[in-house]
């Protein structure tokens, strides 16, 4: 009897040593569990004053601000108006004026009196139109319109030979404006009938009373009367000294070289 009773307590002892072996080990293990998860996970720190185990991972870089984008311009509407052709400015009227052909007569009343004695190549004189100019049924350049021009050949008298003086219009104003003009006229001579009908030679007179001087008695002088414009070039030419003088009213034609036009 004592013995079985001995072998059930050793047995109750054996299994009680072997429960209490097994409790610890589960303690053990679930405090090891614990402190590793703590360490992995720690916390903050409560009321309590704990200090979480373990390391803290670093705070993350704060984001550096980013430059604002440029505001985009808000593109502007297209309006038809804004691209339409703008309306043209009538172009003014030009007044295409009345053309002077070439070859048209003008008359001219000299306002300068010339002498071959005194004239030189160059020299200017004036004038102004005798005659109305008309093309068609208009009058282009009215009488009054003033000319200007220049001598264009001279040749003073010398023993044994004529005189000479030439013309020629460069310039003419109608109503106020000025242009451009070129017309010539024939050379007047010393002796020519030309320079007779005008009245252009010096001593003309005195060269046909010189013949009437040479005749005698009042028949010389009726002689020397009717020869003093018909003989007067044969003595100009065996005179010296006698000069085409173009006195102021002498009235010259002149013919246009190229055509003229003239505003109207």
């Amino acid at each position: 009897m004592r013995i079985r009773t001995w072998i059930i307590w050793s047995l109750v002892v054996a299994l009680a040593v072997f429960a209490a072996g097994c409790g610890a080990k589960k303690e053990a293990a679930s405090t090891t569990t614990d402190s590793t998860a703590f360490s992995t996970n720690p916390t903050e720190q409560g009321q309590s004053g704990l200090t979480p185990q373990g390391q803290v991972p670093p705070p993350e870089p704060t984001p550096e601000p980013t430059a604002a984008a440029p505001r985009a311009e808000p593109q502007k509407k297209w309006h038809a108006h804004a691209h339409a052709p703008m309306p043209r400015t009538p172009e003014p009227v030009v007044n295409p004026g009345i053309t002077v052909p070439s070859e048209t007569s003008v008359t001219i009343t000299l306002s300068t009196q010339l002498s071959s004695e005194t004239a030189q190549v160059g020299d200017a004189w004036q004038g102004v139109v005798k005659n109305n100019i008309v093309v068609g049924e208009k009058t282009v350049i009215p009488s009054g319109s003033t000319v200007s021009g220049t001598v264009t050949a001279v040749t003073p008298a010398v023993k044994g030979g004529r005189a000479l003086l030439n013309l020629a219009i460069g310039s003419m104003t109608v109503e106020g404006a000025g242009y451009s003009a070129h017309a010539t006229t024939e050379a007047i001579e010393a002796g020519s009938t030309r320079a007779r009908n005008l009245g252009a030679i010096a001593g003309g007179a005195g060269a046909g009373a010189l013949i009437g001087a040479a005749v005698g008695g009042k028949k010389g002088a009726l002689i020397g009367g009717l020869l003093g414009g018909a003989g007067a070039g044969g003595a100009v030419a065996k005179s010296k000294g006698y000069q085409v003088v173009l006195k102021q009213g002498t009235e010259l034609t002149f013919k246009t070289s190229q055509p003229v036009n003239i505003r109207r």
